[in-house]
């Protein structure tokens, strides 16, 4: 093939991404509007979707790109200056220069990168191609937003998208993808495979080395075999348990609570605030009503939980005391009163009523293994005990359950810790059942009374007491 060909033309051999490709990296030539990957790890999909960007951009179909992983540490590092990155990928004679963060080519073509972490970003310019790089890891919080500020840019041109990811279980944005790709295959079009495809291109023994570590789990199944799952292996609650409960919210309620696990702190990277709503049905069924998890202050947390305690008259708030200590209390007592109102700290194992003009609180002490706490909670799930109302959005709730699966050492979400609070709280497991130690003083001390206050001895038969045995034979 290469017989005839000048030095000159083999160098440039090197840069023709369609020569060396295998054949599911390359789009069809159709007028497709996204093209992704959801594979294993190694699959070459970020060389592919880089590749696809700069073939877009020579042949003058993109001028205005957006790029975007799931920080711009790793947008950077990767996408741009990273070995299968743009710098690298572009061939000599139209390398591009990065000046002031955006990438620029001679043809006026500018490549600006963006981060799920400021959701907001892509929502004012308009785009004609937008890569998106390991979707399934775009933070919780706000992958929808940017996501969709992402697809509404996309204005310019032909306005199309290019996706890779190695699937995470339960992920909305892959499962979205996939979903849209059954619906219409020509128009948007998503390419499945293995790590094992890419073999020839990855390190000697990656692949037999996975395998030997991750072969044959549900893990497996995703970063070697790039599957997409619902439920991780392992986790205590099942999507089809929550489904299968699911109810319509209820007129009144017995009881109603506002669970919370407190962040420590709102910098970046430090957990969220946990805090879930729940309440007790008359037949004794739990509901979850509301998830408001975020990263959120103590300035803004405390004025949202005693504003929904007093509108829609809960009866306790539960709290984590291992994350703040008396200073989760301090907090709720602070804006309680600015709204003219008392906050009392009651037993745990007490059974607590809306009062007005008081907020209740329960300290709850994570002194167990977040698993073992959660078991009990996940088996009132599988028994249909506990309804997630319909028509609240608790998706996220839901995908962090039906995830996290309990490891030594496993880090537990907070919205989740939230949930098992409450239904704990809900079900009365955290209310002790203490055997009554001086019911049998006080029954002695009753029949005392009563023989004492006889006139005479009581006529026992003690051959019929004793079944007709001797003296001796029993007591």
């Amino acid at each position: 093939m290469a017989d005839g060909l000048s030095p000159l033309d083999l160098a440039s051999l090197a840069h023709v991404w369609e020569a060396w490709a295998r054949p599911k990296q390359i789009p069809p030539p159709t007028s497709w509007r996204s093209f992704g990957f959801v594979t294993g790890r190694g699959f070459g999909k970020t060389r592919a979707n880089v590749e696809l960007l700069i073939a877009e951009i020579m042949a003058g179909r993109a001028r205005r790109v957006g790029i975007a992983s799931f920080n711009m540490d790793e947008t950077e590092r990767t996408l741009i200056h990273g070995e299968s990155g743009i710098i690298r990928c572009s061939p000599p004679w139209f390398r591009p220069t990065v000046i002031k963060g955006q990438v620029v080519f001679g043809n006026g073509a500018v490549i600006t990168p963006y981060t799920p972490e400021v959701p907001a970003g892509p929502r004012g310019p308009e785009h004609d191609l937008f890569l998106l790089s390991e979707v399934a890891s775009y933070p919780f919080t706000n992958r929808d937003e940017f996501f969709s500020n992402v697809r509404l840019g996309l204005r310019l041109g032909l306005g199309r998208m290019t996706f890779d990811t190695t699937p995470k279980r339960r992920n909305p944005i892959v499962r979205y993808l996939l979903e849209r790709a059954e619906r219409d295959p020509v128009r948007h079009i998503v390419v499945r495979g293995s790590t094992r495809e890419n073999r020839d291109n990855l390190t000697a023994d990656f692949v037999t080395e996975l395998e030997s570590e991750i072969g044959g789990t549900m893990r497996g199944a995703e970063e070697l075999e790039g599957q997409f799952l619902d439920d991780a292996e392992g986790a205590l609650f099942k999507q089809e348990w929550i489904d299968r409960a699911r109810r319509d919210m209820p007129t009144t309620f017995k009881r109603r609570i506002i669970a919370v696990d407190p962040a420590i702190s709102t910098r970046k990277g430090t957990d969220r605030t946990g805090l879930v709503e729940l309440g007790l049905g008359v037949d004794d069924q739990i509901f979850v009503l509301a998830d408001l998890t975020d990263k959120l202050s103590a300035e803004t947390w405390g004025p949202m939980v005693i504003d929904r305690y007093t509108k829609n008259q809960c009866d306790c708030v539960v709290v984590e005391r291992n994350r703040g200590g008396d200073l989760v209390v301090a907090n709720l007592r602070a804006f309680a009163r600015e709204r003219g109102l008392r906050v009392d700290v009651v037993e745990a194992d007490a059974v607590t009523r809306h009062a007005p003009g008081v907020v209740l609180v329960k300290e709850t002490r994570a002194s167990r293994g977040k698993d073992i706490r959660a078991e009990p909670v996940a088996s009132l799930y599988e028994r249909g005990r506990v309804s997630h109302v319909r028509g609240v959005d608790l998706t996220e709730l839901e995908e962090l359950a039906c995830t996290w699966a309990p490891e030594t050492g496993a880090f537990s979400p907070d919205a989740l810790d939230a949930l098992v609070h409450g239904v704990v709280e809900l079900a009365g497991l955290a209310r002790a059942t203490r055997a009554d130690g001086s019911a049998a003083v006080r029954g002695a001390a009753a029949m005392q009374a009563t023989l004492s206050g006889q006139r005479q001895a009581p006529r026992v038969d003690v051959a019929k007491l004793l079944g007709g045995a001797g003296r001796g034979d029993r007591l």
